[in-house]
């Protein structure tokens, strides 16, 4: 049976793939040929999971800080070089890194074990606070915030390192989480540029194989794609509506965003009070179990008192859960997008309804179909009625973030605003123009008795008359539906726990997809129950190609800066004098450029003027007299 299940629901693989592919996946394996003297463990950073990393450093078989050395092998190849992915804004200084590995290897050494994650790496969404001494800014994806220093680390940052993970990077986002530019793409941000998938589409044109990037989806796009990618193992994200639970269906991880208000949120920027929670990713279940543990137990320090090693449990048995399975021709944000035909729509429905039909052979209690109310229940009359509480609560919510700085050069949501005025090249390319959404929280004036009604509707809507009614009526635990189904805006409009986890991946251009659930409030024990019976249950996650073996989209890639920035450089040194010096150059920019945060090195800056036909040298002397001539 098992055997059965598990070869119909593996992800469908074209012949048209490179020939080793299978034989990468069989393997498990990504042998590393590292032309510096560090010597990298044989490990597949695609694959390997914080569960089986942790076996190996139990055993002997690897340190911690043969992992972090892996990790940053593989994010300077292919973050801002190689295949460009762009998932990481920021990574802790190497030997910051290599001195906290060490000191957990000493601890392990010594017997001591801070918890299951002790010595695993772990990426932060940056719009989580981390103190200055872990070398990284927080940005919420906004040149705004580089440089500024926050007071300490956010509550969820000690809990981590507490329990002995190591916090390797901060990752890429929407900007302000969304909440810039309605036609802001996901995943872009000023300070990260565009994070792309490492799934990649691929299709035959004039007897050639193309490759094309997919929409990785959400804000918290960064966080996904690090973990999909080998950035890291583990990845922490927030979700509004879906914003961790969407990129993580499209990266075939497993996700949980907790109730809201059951993990702490100072130190966080977030959209709104109502909906935000923080939540982790990871390759595996297991992996989640351990990691919602180090993020929902307090410190002793918190609580002055012990407190328990652990709440959750790896259950890998169906038990008693009873399971609610929704309608599954629902995939609507996938037919809208344009992004699927009609096969494709009937292959995810296949796929979902295998699962069904799988787990009511083996026994366990399903309930199927089951009606899940549609997205428009959630409207007031006739309105959105997330927007205006969004667009109220951020206001308040970017005033306590900023509170929580030590340093900043901004002090409301107004001089944000006005300085991405004064640094349009930076802060608003031809990719993100405009701040509308930026200028109508700032404008907006709703009624804060329209915000309770609307709050109230929300909770009733999407709780007791929504997924309560289902919960209660039908005596369910969990309930079941596609992705990209309208479950996680119910549960955020009810404020309960959201999960994920992968399905298969589409023929027509190898982008995962995968299922969302939810339960009642507090019941984050019930999501990890299907997720660590569904892993063992069914196919493991669908791979990305390995990241070397896919052509480059542009097999002569910009340098590092943004072609908005390229555009910059050449338009100042064509229209001032720096007497072919770049370091002329380069200091003035660095100079215009010094409130933002941002800089660029005279050697970059060099390779941009030369690799577009300029003559440029490095070492003369800047003639600042004729630099500010026109």
């Amino acid at each position: 049976m098992f055997r059965y299940i598990k070869s119909a629901l593996a992800p469908n693989i074209e012949p048209e793939l490179p020939h080793n592919y299978l034989a990468h996946i069989n393997a498990r394996k990504l042998s590393f040929a590292s032309s510096s003297e560090v010597s990298l463990p044989d490990i597949d950073p695609l694959v390997i999971s914080a569960y089986e990393l942790s076996e190996m450093l139990n055993a002997g078989a690897i340190t911690s800080v043969e992992i972090v050395e892996s990790y940053l092998y593989q994010i300077e190849q292919h973050n801002r070089r190689g295949r460009q992915l762009r998932a990481l804004i920021s990574v802790a200084p190497r030997h910051e890194l290599l001195r906290i590995a060490r000191r957990l290897d000493d601890e392990r050494l010594k017997g001591k074990r801070r918890g299951p994650l002790h010595g695993i790496p772990i990426v932060l969404k940056d719009n989580i606070m981390t103190d200055a001494n872990l070398g990284m800014d927080t940005t919420v994806g906004s040149y705004a915030f580089v440089g500024c220093i926050p007071k300490k680390n956010a509550t969820i940052v000690d809990r981590l390192i507490r329990r002995g993970l190591i916090i390797l990077g901060k990752t890429n986002l929407t900007e302000f989480c969304g909440l810039k530019n309605p036609s802001m793409p996901p995943g872009w941000s000023a300070v990260g540029g565009q994070c792309q998938s490492p799934y990649v589409a691929r299709h035959i044109a004039k007897k050639k194989l193309h490759w094309e990037l997919s929409a990785p989806g959400g804000s918290s796009t960064g966080s996904a794609v690090s973990v999909a990618s080998g950035f890291s193992t583990l990845a922490i994200g927030t979700d509004t509506i879906g914003s961790l639970i969407t990129p993580a269906n499209r990266a075939a991880l497993y996700a949980l965003k907790p109730t809201v208000g059951e993990i702490p949120m100072d130190g966080i920027f977030t959209l709104s009070k109502t909906f935000d929670s923080v939540g982790g990713m990871a390759k595996s279940a297991k992996d989640l179990v351990a990691l919602l543990d180090a993020m929902m137990l307090p410190t002793s320090r918190e609580t002055s008192t012990p407190v328990p090693k652990t709440c959750f449990r790896i259950k890998e048995e169906w038990g008693n859960l009873r399971i609610g399975f929704t309608e599954p021709t629902i995939w609507k944000s996938w037919r809208k997008s344009g992004r699927i035909n009609a096969d494709a729509e009937r292959f995810m429905v296949q796929k979902y309804e295998m699962v069904v039909q799988s787990l009511i052979e083996m026994g366990v209690d399903i309930v199927y179909p089951v009606e899940l109310p549609s997205q428009s229940s959630l409207n007031l009359e006739g309105k959105n009625t997330f927007e205006p509480i969004v667009y109220q609560e951020f206001k308040e919510s970017l005033g306590e973030f900023i509170r929580q700085f030590k340093i900043t050069k901004v002090h409301s949501l107004a001089e944000i605003i006005n300085f991405n005025l004064e640094h349009p090249e930076l802060t608003l390319p031809p990719s993100c123009p405009h701040q509308n959404d930026l200028m109508a929280a700032l404008g907006s004036s709703t009624p804060r008795e329209t915000i309770t009604a609307a709050r109230q509707h929300l909770r009733l809507a999407g709780g007791q008359e929504g997924l309560d009614h289902l919960f209660s009526s039908l005596q369910l635990d969990v309930i079941v539906s596609p992705g990209d189904a309208a479950l996680s805006s119910l549960a955020a409009a009810a404020g309960y726990p959201t999960a994920a986890c992968p399905l298969s991946a589409l023929k027509l251009n190898g982008q995962p997809f995968g299922l969302t659930l939810t339960s009642p409030p507090h019941t984050e024990h019930l999501l990890l129950h299907f997720l660590t019976a569904y892993e063992v249950t069914f196919p493991p996650r669908a791979l990305p190609l390995p990241l070397s073996s896919v052509p480059l989209q542009d097999p002569n890639p910009e340098p590092l800066p943004d072609k908005p920035i390229i555009d910059l450089i050449l338009h100042e040194w064509d229209t001032r004098r720096f007497s072919c010096s770049a370091d002329a150059l380069a200091d003035w920019l660095n100079a215009r450029w010094r409130k933002s945060g941002y800089e660029l090195s005279a050697e970059t800056i060099c390779e941009v003027l030369r690799s577009n036909g300029r003559i440029a040298f490095r070492g003369l002397g800047d003639d600042a007299e004729g630099a500010f001539a026109r």
